[in-house]
Protein backbone atom coordinates (compact mmCIF):
# COMPACT_ATOMS: atom_id res chain seq x y z
CA UNK A 1 0.00 0.00 0.00
CA UNK A 2 1.53 3.80 -0.80
CA UNK A 3 1.93 5.78 1.58
CA UNK A 4 0.19 8.85 2.44
CA UNK A 5 1.14 12.49 3.61
CA UNK A 6 -1.69 13.70 5.93
CA UNK A 7 -2.52 17.28 4.59
CA UNK A 8 -5.24 19.67 4.88
CA UNK A 9 -6.04 20.97 1.50
CA UNK A 10 -7.90 24.46 0.46
CA UNK A 11 -10.12 23.75 -2.67
CA UNK A 12 -12.19 27.41 -2.66
CA UNK A 13 -12.08 28.56 -6.32
CA UNK A 14 -10.11 25.47 -7.64
CA UNK A 15 -11.51 23.53 -10.59
CA UNK A 16 -12.01 19.92 -9.66
CA UNK A 17 -13.17 16.86 -11.75
CA UNK A 18 -15.51 14.19 -10.94
CA UNK A 19 -16.41 11.40 -13.69
CA UNK A 20 -18.78 9.12 -13.24
CA UNK A 21 -22.81 9.42 -13.01
CA UNK A 22 -24.10 7.48 -9.90
CA UNK A 23 -24.58 7.85 -6.28
CA UNK A 24 -20.40 7.72 -5.50
CA UNK A 25 -19.69 10.54 -8.04
CA UNK A 26 -22.49 12.48 -6.43
CA UNK A 27 -20.86 12.00 -2.91
CA UNK A 28 -17.55 13.15 -4.36
CA UNK A 29 -19.03 15.98 -6.20
CA UNK A 30 -20.76 17.26 -2.91
CA UNK A 31 -17.62 17.04 -0.69
CA UNK A 32 -16.05 19.02 -3.16
CA UNK A 33 -18.48 21.89 -2.95
CA UNK A 34 -18.43 22.17 0.45
CA UNK A 35 -15.00 22.43 0.39
CA UNK A 36 -15.21 25.26 -1.97
CA UNK A 37 -14.32 23.86 -5.23
CA UNK A 38 -15.91 24.80 -9.01
CA UNK A 39 -16.95 21.32 -9.70
CA UNK A 40 -17.48 19.74 -13.19
CA UNK A 41 -19.28 16.46 -13.65
CA UNK A 42 -18.69 14.33 -16.90
CA UNK A 43 -21.10 11.07 -17.60
CA UNK A 44 -22.75 9.76 -20.27
CA UNK A 45 -26.19 9.67 -17.91
CA UNK A 46 -26.48 10.94 -14.29
CA UNK A 47 -28.39 9.43 -11.16
CA UNK A 48 -31.33 11.48 -10.16
CA UNK A 49 -29.24 12.63 -6.68
CA UNK A 50 -26.36 13.98 -8.98
CA UNK A 51 -29.48 15.60 -11.69
CA UNK A 52 -30.55 17.47 -8.83
CA UNK A 53 -27.38 18.67 -7.03
CA UNK A 54 -26.79 22.50 -7.44
CA UNK A 55 -23.76 23.84 -7.91
CA UNK A 56 -21.96 21.71 -10.17
CA UNK A 57 -21.50 21.52 -14.58
CA UNK A 58 -22.89 18.21 -16.08
CA UNK A 59 -21.35 16.97 -19.20
CA UNK A 60 -23.33 14.30 -20.81
CA UNK A 61 -20.98 11.99 -22.56
CA UNK A 62 -18.58 9.85 -22.06
CA UNK A 63 -14.96 11.22 -21.04
CA UNK A 64 -12.67 12.72 -22.81
CA UNK A 65 -8.83 13.61 -22.30
CA UNK A 66 -9.37 17.04 -22.73
CA UNK A 67 -11.52 17.16 -19.62
CA UNK A 68 -9.15 16.60 -17.19
CA UNK A 69 -7.01 19.68 -18.37
CA UNK A 70 -7.22 22.51 -16.07
CA UNK A 71 -7.97 20.37 -12.96
CA UNK A 72 -6.73 20.73 -9.64
CA UNK A 73 -8.45 17.10 -8.60
CA UNK A 74 -10.04 14.87 -10.40
CA UNK A 75 -12.01 11.72 -9.36
CA UNK A 76 -12.52 9.00 -11.67
CA UNK A 77 -15.91 7.28 -9.73
CA UNK A 78 -17.28 4.99 -12.94
CA UNK A 79 -17.88 1.54 -12.43
CA UNK A 80 -15.71 0.39 -14.98
CA UNK A 81 -12.17 -0.25 -13.47
CA UNK A 82 -10.61 0.01 -16.81
CA UNK A 83 -11.86 3.10 -17.45
CA UNK A 84 -11.29 4.57 -13.96
CA UNK A 85 -7.58 3.38 -15.34
CA UNK A 86 -7.51 5.41 -18.45
CA UNK A 87 -9.33 8.77 -16.11
CA UNK A 88 -6.06 8.75 -14.05
CA UNK A 89 -3.70 8.15 -17.20
CA UNK A 90 -5.21 11.45 -18.74
CA UNK A 91 -5.19 13.24 -15.42
CA UNK A 92 -1.77 12.58 -14.17
CA UNK A 93 -0.31 13.73 -18.18
CA UNK A 94 -3.05 16.92 -17.52
CA UNK A 95 -0.78 17.43 -14.35
CA UNK A 96 -3.96 17.06 -11.44
CA UNK A 97 -3.67 14.86 -8.65
CA UNK A 98 -6.01 11.45 -9.11
CA UNK A 99 -8.21 9.70 -6.94
CA UNK A 100 -9.45 6.63 -8.42
CA UNK A 101 -12.74 4.85 -6.34
CA UNK A 102 -12.34 1.74 -4.70
CA UNK A 103 -8.44 1.33 -6.12
CA UNK A 104 -5.56 2.88 -3.46
CA UNK A 105 -3.02 1.83 -5.19
CA UNK A 106 -3.60 4.26 -8.47
CA UNK A 107 -4.74 7.21 -6.24
CA UNK A 108 -2.06 9.89 -5.20
CA UNK A 109 -4.42 10.87 -2.39
CA UNK A 110 -7.27 9.33 -0.61
CA UNK A 111 -10.03 10.85 1.31
CA UNK A 112 -9.82 10.04 4.88
CA UNK A 113 -13.46 9.42 6.93
CA UNK A 114 -13.85 13.10 9.03
CA UNK A 115 -15.81 14.49 11.06
CA UNK A 116 -16.40 18.02 11.22
CA UNK A 117 -17.90 20.54 14.07
CA UNK A 118 -17.53 23.39 12.58
CA UNK A 119 -13.54 24.31 11.83
CA UNK A 120 -12.44 21.20 14.10
CA UNK A 121 -12.37 18.37 11.65
CA UNK A 122 -10.77 15.16 13.04
CA UNK A 123 -9.85 12.58 10.26
CA UNK A 124 -9.60 8.89 10.49
CA UNK A 125 -7.74 7.03 7.74
CA UNK A 126 -5.71 3.51 7.68
CA UNK A 127 -4.53 3.87 4.25
CA UNK A 128 -7.55 2.65 2.10
CA UNK A 129 -7.02 -0.63 3.86
CA UNK A 130 -9.79 -0.66 6.12
CA UNK A 131 -12.44 1.81 5.09
CA UNK A 132 -14.96 0.26 7.15
CA UNK A 133 -12.85 0.50 10.37
CA UNK A 134 -12.16 4.13 9.76
CA UNK A 135 -15.98 4.47 9.49
CA UNK A 136 -16.53 3.19 12.73
CA UNK A 137 -13.90 4.93 14.56
CA UNK A 138 -15.41 8.17 12.88
CA UNK A 139 -18.82 7.14 14.37
CA UNK A 140 -17.39 6.26 17.77
CA UNK A 141 -16.40 10.20 17.54
CA UNK A 142 -19.22 11.63 16.80
CA UNK A 143 -19.92 10.63 20.72
CA UNK A 144 -17.00 12.21 22.20
CA UNK A 145 -17.29 15.12 20.04
CA UNK A 146 -21.13 16.18 19.82
CA UNK A 147 -22.60 19.33 17.53
CA UNK A 148 -22.38 21.78 20.20
CA UNK A 149 -18.43 21.10 19.91
CA UNK A 150 -18.57 23.39 17.00
CA UNK A 151 -19.76 26.47 19.38
CA UNK A 152 -16.92 25.49 21.36
CA UNK A 153 -14.53 25.86 19.02
CA UNK A 154 -15.67 29.36 17.68
CA UNK A 155 -15.65 30.67 21.21
CA UNK A 156 -11.91 29.77 21.68
CA UNK A 157 -10.84 31.45 18.72
CA UNK A 158 -13.07 34.81 19.15
CA UNK A 159 -10.94 34.05 22.74
CA UNK A 160 -7.88 33.91 21.27
CA UNK A 161 -8.03 36.94 19.78
CA UNK A 162 -8.54 38.88 22.96
CA UNK A 163 -5.69 36.91 24.41
CA UNK A 164 -3.75 37.95 21.80
CA UNK A 165 -4.52 41.42 22.26
CA UNK A 166 -4.07 41.81 25.87
CA UNK A 167 -1.36 39.48 27.11
CA UNK A 168 2.00 40.51 25.86
CA UNK A 169 3.96 37.39 27.04
CA UNK A 170 4.60 34.43 25.18
CA UNK A 171 4.74 32.08 27.46
CA UNK A 172 1.98 33.14 29.27
CA UNK A 173 -0.55 33.18 26.23
CA UNK A 174 0.33 29.82 25.58
CA UNK A 175 -0.30 28.74 28.96
CA UNK A 176 -4.10 30.31 29.18
CA UNK A 177 -4.73 28.63 25.68
CA UNK A 178 -3.40 25.18 27.34
CA UNK A 179 -5.86 25.71 29.79
CA UNK A 180 -9.11 26.69 27.88
CA UNK A 181 -8.86 24.16 25.26
CA UNK A 182 -8.49 21.30 28.53
CA UNK A 183 -11.52 18.84 29.11
CA UNK A 184 -12.41 20.73 32.28
CA UNK A 185 -13.33 24.33 30.18
CA UNK A 186 -15.16 21.62 27.66
CA UNK A 187 -17.44 20.87 30.78
CA UNK A 188 -17.47 24.12 31.87
CA UNK A 189 -19.00 25.33 28.70
CA UNK A 190 -21.66 22.15 28.55
CA UNK A 191 -22.64 22.84 32.04
CA UNK A 192 -22.86 26.50 32.00
CA UNK A 193 -22.44 27.87 28.66
CA UNK A 194 -20.19 30.61 26.72
CA UNK A 195 -20.34 33.26 29.11
CA UNK A 196 -19.05 30.75 32.03
CA UNK A 197 -15.73 30.41 29.41
CA UNK A 198 -16.00 34.07 28.74
CA UNK A 199 -15.63 34.51 32.70
CA UNK A 200 -12.46 32.37 32.58
CA UNK A 201 -10.61 33.47 30.37
CA UNK A 202 -10.93 37.10 31.63
CA UNK A 203 -9.79 35.53 35.11
CA UNK A 204 -6.95 34.02 33.53
CA UNK A 205 -5.97 37.00 31.55
CA UNK A 206 -6.43 39.19 34.74
CA UNK A 207 -3.95 36.58 36.81
CA UNK A 208 -1.25 36.76 33.89
CA UNK A 209 0.14 40.36 34.64
CA UNK A 210 0.98 40.76 31.48
CA UNK A 211 -0.88 43.73 29.65
CA UNK A 212 -1.72 45.20 25.95
CA UNK A 213 1.64 44.59 23.92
Amino acid sequence: MPRYYPICLSLEGKPCLVVGGGAVARRKAQSLLDAGAVVTVVSPEFCGELLELDGVQRIERRFEDRDAVGAFLVYAATDDAAVNSAIATAARKAGALVNVVDSPAECDFIVPSTLTRGDLAISVSTGGAAPALSRRLRTELEERFPESYAEFVELLADIRRDVMDRVADASRREAIFKQLAGEDTWRLFEKQGADAVRGLASRLIAESGSHTR
